[in-house]
């Protein structure tokens, strides 16, 4: 099991639209705006749960079901160098896994680097 969990949060009220960090061992969470700061995350694998992520793709509400899993967490105010990195993208109303341009199910894929910058995840 990794350390840290990473999502985007979009339940209504102050942290609506911003990253949250949540550190599994102490069980604390952290919001950062997308605008303003950027997210490093080491050691990472995206998770999702596909049987939630299915039912929204077939029409339920949306929940969380998506997540980078990471050993390590550094947030910076300056944008990291996105070379050589792929987009990722997770809409489970478009498609109930993790993607890319190239790759329909990026679920479980696993990286030594990955970032945030703005709303979009890079790997």
């Amino acid at each position: 099991m990794k350390r840290y969990k990473v999502r985007f949060h979009l339940a209504k009220g102050d942290n609506f639209m911003k990253w949250q960090v949540f550190d599994l061992q102490t069980g604390k969470k952290d919001y950062f705006d997308p605008d303003s700061r950027y997210i490093i995350m080491r050691d990472c694998v995206l998770g999702n749960q596909p049987a939630t992520a299915k039912k929204i793709f077939d029409g339920d509400n949306k929940t969380v079901c998506a997540w980078v899993a990471c050993e390590e967490v550094r947030v910076v105010d300056s944008s990291p160098s996105l070379d050589d990195m792929s987009r990722f993208m997770y809409n489970p109303r478009k498609n109930p896994h993790w993607c890319t341009d190239t790759i329909d199910n990026a679920d479980k894929l696993k990286f030594k680097t990955m970032v945030t910058n703005k709303r979009r995840v890079y790997g």
